[in-house]
């Protein structure tokens, strides 16, 4: 079976993705690629605890989860993956994981970083992983929360100059 979702979100398991994320895809795993979470043993805790009761949370670096993927994305396994931002995504495409769509819905703003779409900005190396993604076949979407519309990065990413 297919990943649910593989979602950019930097702030990975919030309010959001459990009130909207998590009851639309009803998974029995979350997935959290992001060196600096696995790095930080009390912060990958809080994650634990932050998910809702039923829904396992594995924290892993990049690299350690492509084979957790991998191996979740043959099963019948409802995973959802998160990672806090395209470059992330990239590396693990990159390294095999089967990411057939990106789910962008989570960048916040910051230095090097313009407004992409609503909320969402990306800063140049971002935006350079999202393009790398969709030349791989990977379908790079920009999406708030579950009931609004995917709208396609190449159609947002013509309006920009960063390519």
């Amino acid at each position: 079976m297919p990943l649910s979702l593989v979602r950019v979100d930097d702030r990975l398991i919030h309010g959001q993705v459990i009130a909207v994320w998590v009851r639309a895809l009803n998974p029995s795993i979350i997935v959290i690629a992001d060196d600096g979470t696995a790095a930080d043993e009390f912060l990958a805790e809080v994650i634990e605890l932050a998910a809702p009761p039923g829904v396992d949370v594995e924290v892993h670096t990049v690299a350690d989860a492509v084979p957790r993927i991998i191996e979740l994305a043959e099963s019948p396994t409802r995973a959802f993956v998160l990672v806090r931002s395209p470059v992330s995504a990239l590396e693990l495409r990159k390294q095999g994981a089967p990411i057939d769509v990106l789910n962008v819905g989570g960048i916040g703003s910051a230095p090097g970083r313009k407004p992409l779409y609503r909320n969402i900005s990306a800063g140049p190396e971002e935006l350079a992983a999202m393009h790398e993604l969709e030349s791989m076949g990977t379908r790079v979407q920009l999406q708030i929360v579950a009931d609004d519309t995917p709208v396609p990065f190449k159609n947002v990413a013509a309006q920009t100059k960063e390519s």
